[in-house]
């Protein structure tokens, strides 16, 4: 027979327990912003939780109705995994929806950053700025967008802005590496790289500067180890993927350097610098049709173009293609009279004597010994 006391402790035990089952299910449950849209829990959201089940879950939340936070919150599990077109396409889809959301358009232009769409990303940033929207993530930012567009006045006024609040150590790491490699001053940024090694190679924006600076710098099979790690900790990064096939390349392990940079091209669907890359990766290896076909892609207004236009010129001379090359030659010296590669290479070609002018050598090639 159970007593009295006994039937009290478990009437108390079963109360406890039906009111923790509750609590769990209206945790669970989707709540309901301003405007009727549904929201996760913030359980879903918890700090350290797997980027993959957030995913999953606001998916299947969109299949009942669209709704720009949760395209925002897909956006922000996507850029965490470094799935960088994946968070584009939610991002936009969200701004759509409400595009005056300055969260969202602070997302964007970060993505339009990691993506190397330059000016799309000064515009989002320009945008957030005007609105007021002044916090030092953004001026990190717009420092990181002047610097690629080798604007070094403007890149170092925002990071003199951003070091006048408090910055956690990384992102102070961060700001001062931005600075020195914008004003050139590597040797300062060499000695910071030895003294915080293991900051620079466990955070990604410092790990990606230091594997772009570091390749001609470090033994071979130590940064070798040290890429393959970096991509095992963050195997999305097209970034660290873009520095494995350049390694491939170096070592002379060229069918894997081009299947690499295939892959690397997919998470880079239009990316001038790129193109200009792999045209260049064709060019040493005297694949001069693949060249061109990607120089052909740099945009006329893009930084890369003379690069791309001169070296073009050379594959068609490689292939026989004197009045080709001569041709291009004439319209980059217009496009860019200031750059004398292009006249003083044209000038070659055209003094020439008759009996060269049928011959085009490659001077890359080797000739064959004899017996």
């Amino acid at each position: 027979m159970v007593s009295f006391g006994n039937r009290y402790r478990i009437l108390i035990v079963s109360w406890i327990g039906l009111l923790g089952f509750s609590i769990l299910l209206f945790s669970c449950e989707t709540n309901q912003d301003s405007k009727g849209e549904k929201i996760p829990p913030a359980t879903a959201f918890l700090k350290g939780e797997d980027p993959q089940r957030v995913i999953q879950y606001i998916s299947a939340l969109l299949e009942d109705k669209p709704s720009s936070s949760l395209y925002y919150l897909r956006s922000k599990a996507y850029f965490k995994q470094r799935k960088y077109i994946l968070a584009s396409e939610d991002i936009q889809r969200a701004l759509q929806i409400e595009s005056g959301d300055l969260d969202y358009l602070f997302l964007s232009a970060q993505l339009h950053f990691h993506l190397e769409e330059y000016t799309e990303a000064l515009k989002d940033a320009k945008s957030l700025e005007e609105a007021g929207f002044a916090t030092p993530g953004l001026w990190i930012l717009l420092a990181e967008i002047y610097a690629q567009q080798g604007q070094v006045k403007m890149a170092n006024y925002y990071l003199a802005k951003s070091l006048k609040v408090g910055l956690s150590p990384k992102d102070r790491a961060y700001v001062y590496t931005l600075r020195n490699l914008s004003v050139g001053d590597t040797l300062t940024w060499l000695k910071t790289v030895r003294d915080s090694s293991q900051v620079y190679l466990s955070e990604t924006p410092l790990a990606r500067l230091y594997f772009k600076h570091q390749g001609d710098r470090l033994a071979m099979l130590d940064y070798q180890a040290q890429l393959l790690a970096a991509r095992k900790k963050f195997p999305n990064d097209p970034h660290l993927l873009r520095y494995w096939a350049r390694f491939l390349a170096k070592i002379h392990q060229i069918p894997r350097a081009e299947k690499v940079y295939s892959s690397v091209l997919a998470a880079f669907p239009n990316n001038p610098s790129l193109y200009a890359e792999l045209g260049g990766f064709y060019f040493k290896n005297r694949d001069y049709y693949k060249a061109i076909a990607f120089f052909d892609k740099v945009p006329s207004g893009s930084p890369y173009n003379t690069e791309a236009l001169f070296t073009k010129s050379i594959c068609w001379l490689y292939l026989g293609e004197r009045l080709k090359s001569i041709a291009l030659l004439d319209s980059a010296q217009r496009l860019y009279p200031a750059d004398n590669r292009f006249k003083s290479l044209r000038y070659r070609l055209m003094n020439r004597n008759s009996d060269s002018t049928h011959i085009q050598k490659d001077s890359l090639s080797t000739e064959t010994p004899e017996n």
